[in-house]
């Protein structure tokens, strides 16, 4: 209960400024990622969060049949992901996979 309590007040804005703010200050490389079927945080969930971070482009989509769970099983998929981002040069890397937590 207590997981599902953090998981549902969660507020990356609060004292931040709000949540554009809050996004508005990340500096480093993002590759910000959602699951397709993930019916938990939706993909809008990371379209915004893609917007909201200057150092990411659009959102890669993970296709999958197994909802939220999706990041964990579809490793391949998630490798690249990660490979992306590490072979991106530059700053260190930022890895933003969102099942809506970043």
């Amino acid at each position: 209960m207590a997981l599902v309590e953090a998981m549902n007040t969660h507020d990356i804005g609060r004292g931040r400024g709000g949540t554009r703010a809050a996004l508005a200050r990340v500096r480093a490389r993002a590759v910000v990622a959602g699951v397709d079927s993930d019916r938990l945080y939706p993909l809008a969930q990371q379209e915004e969060l893609a917007r909201g971070i200057a150092t990411a482009d659009e959102v890669r989509v993970v296709r999958s049949p197994y909802g939220h769970d999706g990041f964990l099983l579809e490793t391949e998929q998630v490798g690249g992901l990660v490979r992306e981002l590490l072979e991106g040069g530059g700053e260190p890397p930022a890895v933003r996979f969102t099942q809506a937590g970043a």
